[in-house]
């Protein structure tokens, strides 16, 4: 039997041919990153405990000063759970042996499922909550006790249900004294309270009030007023396993004051400590034992170094007792303490070491070197702020102690027997802008050319010469890496050079970012948003917030431009800070701006807070540079540089009663890849192209219309206007603009009319709306409008034509969809060539996502009232839908809830298809990349490169096998012909 050619081929497909996966696999949680954050952990909210009373692992709570309240699972940093609870700082309270933890902010108290996050009940008053307490256990003391007070209003103290919330009682304090605190004994609820004293200074009251009615046991004044000055005189006050302490200091910080809550007896102790210091502060950490005994640890704390004394507290006697001193170290650290088997242990923890003492001798139980990870990159080493602690003894001398630390940057870290667990940069949280930064050096070979190519022929020979011996010396290792190259191809992995990623189709670009709290940052998109360094750029005191205006990024450093016109530059692989530059505070700058001159030098510009230019002298800028500017009264002013003073083009002013709400100009990078959108019929309809638009939105506060204006940034002209009846201004108002075409959307009154009738006669009802316009230059295709016909025509004045005819303004098509949630902030994908369609990308504060919506389905040129036609539907066109649902697949961060997020930036990749996305704000940072119409110009992951290989071989060997079988057939065939 002899095989045929189609028979031997065929089994050879059938052997190395399996089914293949689809190209575009989904990859989702595979180029995204996502870092979910809290905010920095405040010392007072933030312990370890135990979920519910049959638990034996704890959690760690905390509530930060962003008020995010989260439990974090010690054993790798994750978060089990995190809830936003609004806005300020926040009380947050763990009842021991139950399963719910209590938190207040603002005037709301809340009960949180300690599990699983999960809300059980929450109760609302009038005034902030100043103090919250929680006992459990049952009897008439079980509850919920808080202290609030309005503005302008008497204290009151009230205890709810701690099951249901439900209000049990109210005591309202009749005197106008300053509430401080509140703690809980046997003998009952101690409400603290600074009384004004005759002369100076302000006396501590304490009033007793019965856990059951709330009724007035009585009240005592403790004489501290040499002492107390205001609040932050006292130190500490709390719950101590039913023996309350407060603690204060007088004038001087040595004279430690302790009083049992209920008692009148003021306890006086001399710190000792080294002479001739002032301390900064003082900390007192505490817990009680079963034999009636308080274990006390007083923490002072100086300039450049610190100290610790231990006391004993006979609750009966009520005498304190010095049981040892620690020695003074250099440095800062934190103090923290735990009952484990009713044994008292004090951990101190230091940027060097944690070490771990009883209270019963000075004896060092444990101590363990810290040793720093590579994700520690920061160029300032951290001291330790605060830390929590758990210990767990294992033996007569074997421990196991771990402590979650807050550094001096923010950042947050669990160590455990001197090895980090894990490690959280919080101190990310609240960034304000971010740019991308390519520094893989990709663009250099298209410099060089560029270089060649205005050159004259010798020049450009010299130049290729030089270039090509450069490549040859870089041949060998290029040779050597070539076999680790096909095997990272082969088996998918992500190829590298040198131990880091190559980037060979732009994903690796850098995002330089800046916090409020005065940090800068760098995260390598290509890995997972890792952190390249992070650096304390400014001191900012607390309260206060770092204004960043902008940051420019190249290949090498990044410029980070501040308000009052102060800027610096950091240089990007290694975060040092160089080149500050400080505004002038006589001129009243707002930032500063630098454009290129007519010999391309880089010339700085200093925009006043009044709208103003001022530029260096012998600056020569091109005269028909524009500058456009916002003062302080909302007033857009256009400025014509050049090398005089600068001029004043034109002003926009909003009318009376009219504010600026949103101000959107095009993308730096906003590539336009064909001058004209071809049409099912192949006619062409003509784009208005115009680099210089703004879009300005606006509100009048006394008859709720937004305005929209399309402004020509050169001649101040308004191209055109679009308004709005009824809008909520309370509601977020968002606009982008990109090529021909803008897209806003405001909560406002539905119409039968058009988005731009201000007629509210029609107005049913009041909903999110997404309006989105494109313009034309004319309504008739292959017609170039107005100007098609002429030779040339003025920027200042683009409407004027010769004749009588129109002027140049444009078409414009508008569609209004409904939308089922707000859009807090819009922008678009951008790609290299813009060749790919955008997509509007969109943050949804309500569903804490990011969305991008394809363009084809908020085209405005989609049919209304019915079905596309067949020249339509070649377009993309289908029927128009007044309400527009949110796809779930339009959710970038698919699962998860990305919190805070303010604003979306884009850059392009080397792929045309492909746009990343950085998306930040006061609490999280997600980065992805997308592709709009999908992935045509890569293979995805699914793709089996082995396989296709595997065959293509067997063809050829297929091929050179039957060859001679088929040269011999076609022999045999024609001899037999003869």
């Amino acid at each position: 039997m002899r095989w045929s050619a189609i028979e031997v081929v065929s089994l050879l497909l059938l052997l190395f041919s399996c089914p293949i996966e689809a190209i575009y696999a989904d990859e989702a949680y595979q180029v995204d990153f996502h870092h979910v954050l809290l905010g920095i952990p405040q010392a007072e909210t933030t312990f370890l405990d135990r979920p519910s009373a049959a638990s034996k692992a704890s959690l760690l709570y905390t509530l930060s000063e962003k008020s995010v309240l989260g439990a974090i699972n010690p054993k790798d940093g994750s978060v089990i759970w995190r809830q936003q609870l609004g806005n300020g700082s926040g009380l947050l309270k763990a009842p021991g042996g139950g399963n719910t933890i209590i938190s207040a902010v603002n005037g709301t108290v809340q009960a949180w499922d300690a599990t699983e996050g999960r809300l059980v009940w929450d109760w609302t008053g009038s005034g902030d909550i100043k103090a919250l307490e929680v006992v459990r256990g049952g009897g008439t003391g079980q509850g919920v006790y808080i202290i609030a007070q309005a503005i302008g209003s008497k204290a009151v103290v009230r205890k709810l249900s701690e099951d249901s919330g439900v209000l049990v009682w109210e005591h309202e304090d009749a005197s106008v004294d300053i509430p401080y605190g509140l703690s809980l004994s046997k003998e009952g609820v101690h409400y603290v309270a600074l009384h004004s004293a005759l002369l100076q200074g302000s006396k501590i009251r304490v009033t007793t009030l019965q856990p059951s009615s709330g009724v007035n046991l009585g009240s005592i004044t403790l004489n501290a007023d040499k002492d107390i000055s205001d609040a932050s005189s006292l130190i500490s006050i709390g719950s101590i396993a039913s023996h309350p302490l407060l603690a204060w200091s007088d004038r001087n910080p040595r004279n430690l004051r302790l009083n049992i809550l209920g008692s009148n007896h003021i306890i006086n102790e001399k710190l000792a400590g080294e002479k001739g210091k002032d301390i900064d502060k003082i900390q007192i950490r505490a817990a009680s034992k079963a034999d009636g005994t308080v274990d006390v640890l007083v923490h002072c704390q100086f300039q450049t170094s610190h100290w610790a004394e231990v006391y004993q507290l006979n609750i009966k006697s009520q005498a304190l007792n010095k049981i040892y001193q620690l020695p003074s170290l250099e440095g800062s650290t934190a103090f923290s303490a735990t009952v484990h088997s009713d044994t008292t242990y004090f951990i101190r923890t230091t940027k060097r070491d944690v070490t771990l003492f009883s209270s019963t001798s000075d004896q060092t139980l444990g101590q363990w070197p810290l040793q720093p990870k590579p994700h520690d990159r920061m160029i300032q080493h951290p001291n330790v702020t605060h830390a929590v602690s758990e210990v767990v003894s294992k033996g007569t001398s074997q421990y196991a102690v771990r402590t979650a630390i807050l550094l001096s940057t923010g950042d947050w870290k669990l160590i455990y027997n001197g090895e980090e667990s894990w490690f959280r940069p919080e101190s990310l949280s609240g960034v304000v802008a971010a740019a991308w930064a390519d520094i893989g050096g990709r663009e250099n070979f298209a410099e060089e050319l560029a270089v060649e190519s205005h050159s004259n022929v010798v020049a450009a020979y010299l130049h290729r010469l030089t270039r090509h011996a450069k490549d040859a010396r870089r041949f060998p290792s290029w040779v050597k890496a070539l076999p680790d190259r096909i095997i990272d191809s082969l088996s998918g992995r992500e190829p590298r050079s040198q131990g880091k990623p190559r980037d060979s189709l732009g994903f690796h670009k850098v995002i330089v970012a800046a916090t409020g709290s005065g940090r800068l940052f760098a995260l390598e998109a290509g890995d997972k948003g890792k952190i390249i360094w992070s650096v304390q750029a400014s001191e900012i005191d607390p309260g206060q917030h770092w204004s960043v205006e902008s940051i420019e990024a190249d290949k090498d450093h990044a410029l980070v431009r501040v308000s009052g016109g102060d800027s610096l530059r950091v240089s990007l692989k290694q975060g040092i800070i160089y080149d500050n530059h400080f505004g002038s505070p006589t001129q009243s700058p707002k930032t500063n701006i630098v454009l290129p001159d007519t010999s391309g030098a880089a010339v700085s510009i200093q925009v006043n807070t009044d709208g103003s230019i001022r530029m260096p002298q012998s600056s020569h800028l091109d005269p028909n540079t524009i500058v456009v500017t916002q003062d302080e009264k909302k007033v857009i002013r256009g400025w014509t540089l050049g090398d005089a003073k600068p001029q004043l083009a034109w002003t926009f002013v909003p009318r009376p009663n009219e504010k600026i709400i949103t101000l959107a100009t095009r993308p730096s990078n906003d590539p336009v890849a064909s001058i004209g959108k071809a049409l099912g019929d192949r006619n062409v309809l003509y784009k208005f192209l115009n680099p210089n638009l703004l879009v300005i939105g606006t509100v009048t506060t006394d008859t709720s219309l937004a305005s929209f204006y399309i402004l020509d940034s050169v001649s101040g002209l308004i191209v055109h206007t679009l308004t709005h009846p009824n809008v909520d201004a309370n509601q977020p108002i968002a606009s982008t603009l990109s090529e021909n075409w803008f897209a806003y959307s405001v909560f406002s009154a539905f119409s039968d009319d058009a988005a731009d009738s201000s007629d509210d006669s029609h107005a049913s009802a009041q909903g999110h709306q997404l309006v989105i316009s494109e313009l034309f230059e004319s309504s008739l295709p292959n017609d170039r409008g107005a100007l098609g016909s002429t030779s040339n025509s003025s920027s200042l004045q683009p409407f004027a034509v010769a004749g009588d005819g129109p002027g140049n303004s444009p078409y414009v098509v508008t569609q209004t969809y409904i939308i089922p949630a707000a859009i807090s902030f819009m922008t678009v994908s951008t790609t290299l060539q813009g060749i790919t369609p955008r997509s509007l990308l969109c943050v949804v504060p309500s569903l804490n996502s990011v969305n991008a919506i394809p363009r084809a389905f908020i085209d405005p040129r989609r049919p209304v009232g019915r079905d596309a036609v067949a020249a339509e539907m070649e377009e993309g066109l289908f029927r128009h839908n007044a309400v527009l649902d949110f796809d779930p697949k339009w959710a970038l961060n698919h699962m998860r809830e990305v919190l805070g997020v303010q604003k979306v930036i884009t850059s392009p990749s080397l792929l045309e298809s492909t746009s990343l996305v950085f998306a930040f704000g006061s609490l999280d940072m997600f980065g992805t990349r997308i592709a709009p119409i999908g992935g045509f110009d890569i293979l995805g992951k699914g793709f089996n490169k082995i396989q296709l290989i595997g065959t293509v071989a067997a063809l050829a060997i297929g091929t050179g096998l039957l060859a001679p079988m088929a040269r011999k057939r076609q022999t045999d065939t024609r001899w037999k012909g003869i």
